[in-house]
């Protein structure tokens, strides 16, 4: 009652050979190779250097802002100190006007004008 068992494979049916005019649809694919640890150092690096360039950026956008404002101040400062100068330039001239200056010496002063004018001719004595 025992059987004899056979060592040899079992036969596999065959698939059938394609007909003529029709293609098989399958074909052979290569297995994906895993990404070697170097390629993703690399990798790795590559988005470091590009996460610290864009805070680079976002710093360097801060500090041009801030100079900025800076130089907005200075040139609020600048409207300033140009509007007393043409003030002041205004006043200076009224100041030194020839009719300001005769009113000042007549009512401030107590001055007149006098009722004649004499010139003197320096007489140059010769040489001995």
């Amino acid at each position: 009652m025992s059987r004899a068992l056979s060592t040899s494979r079992p036969a596999t049916p065959r698939p059938a050979a394609p007909q003529a005019g029709t293609q098989s649809r399958l074909r052979v694919v290569e297995r994906e190779r895993p990404r070697s640890k170097a390629v993703r150092r690399i990798v790795v690096r590559v988005v470091i250097v590009l996460l610290g360039g864009l805070f680079a950026i976002g710093v360097l956008q801060a500090v041009v802002t801030q100079a900025q404002g800076r130089i907005d101040q200075l040139d609020h400062q600048i409207d300033e100190a140009v509007s007393l100068d043409r003030e002041l330039r205004l006043r200076r001239a009224e100041l030194l006007s020839p009719a300001r200056l005769a009113t000042e010496a007549r009512d401030r002063l107590g001055m007149v004008p006098p009722e004649t004018i004499n010139y003197l001719d320096p007489a140059i004595p010769p040489a001995p």
